[in-house]
């Protein structure tokens, strides 16, 4: 039978304070990238083979007991809500960064479940690891499953505030929790693979017609090359092409 993860978008798009300094005229709100993320994690974890369910769907900020009571009322199999950290509000040269992965104190399985997420978060785009800390967040002490709430970055640190629109970076924060999650429950994570079709005119004005699988496009190149191991591991031979 297919696991339940619960995925929570945490918080609204009228939530106060939850959005960026003014970046570019206007601020980003954290929903926007939670939202973003959340959605694409759905995508990679039912492609694993897993059901989802999304605790707080639309744009509103859905109580925190709403949400809560949902997960366990489903007997999910755990619960994972998407966060954006925030410091002080303001871009001033002296802003904290990095991923910080939050569980309830003294909850073994869900330590572990952060530590599997974040030691895959840590291998993608350059952030500080703030680590695994235990904290006292509602959905953390009130789910009756194992649960984490991820911070994938900081709000008013300009840098990484940049990403949260990043479509690229939304795809990989959903893809690292989702490779976490498989690596937790000893779940084969499936990649996702693209069939490029590629036309080439030979001297002869001959059209010949290939297919290349696509299975990863990163940003960073050590990234490009962790993928290159997985599969030639696997025992696909493969190559790095560069547009």
């Amino acid at each position: 039978m297919a696991r339940l993860i619960a995925l929570d978008d945490g918080h609204g798009m009228t939530t106060a304070g939850k959005r960026t300094p003014i970046i570019n005229g206007k601020p980003v709100h954290e929903n926007e990238f939670n939202r973003a993320v959340v959605n694409y994690l759905s995508i990679e974890l039912k492609r694993c083979g897993f059901n989802t369910l999304m605790v707080a769907p639309g744009d509103n900020d859905v109580p925190l007991a709403d949400r809560v009571n949902l997960a366990n009322a489903k007997n999910a199999d755990a619960y994972i809500s998407i966060h954006f950290d925030a410091f002080d509000g303001k871009f001033d040269g002296n802003d904290p960064e990095g991923l910080t992965i939050h569980v309830y104190p003294g909850s073994v399985n869900s330590k572990k479940l952060g530590n599997a997420i974040l030691n895959n978060l840590k291998g993608g785009t350059l952030q500080q690891n703030r680590g695994v800390k235990e904290s006292n967040f509602y959905v953390l002490h009130r789910t009756k499953m194992i649960a984490i709430l991820s911070e994938n970055g900081f709000m008013d640190n300009k840098r990484e505030a940049l990403l949260m629109l990043d479509t690229n970076f939304q795809k990989e924060v959903a893809r690292e929790h989702a490779q976490g999650i498989c690596d937790y429950f000893n779940v084969k994570y499936i990649p996702v693979v693209v069939i490029q079709v590629v036309k080439k005119v030979d001297k002869n004005n001959n059209a010949k017609t290939f297919y290349r699988v696509v299975t990863g496009s990163f940003e960073e190149r050590s990234n490009a090359n962790d993928r290159i191991a997985e599969l030639k591991k696997a025992g696909f031979d493969s190559f790095i092409a560069l547009n």
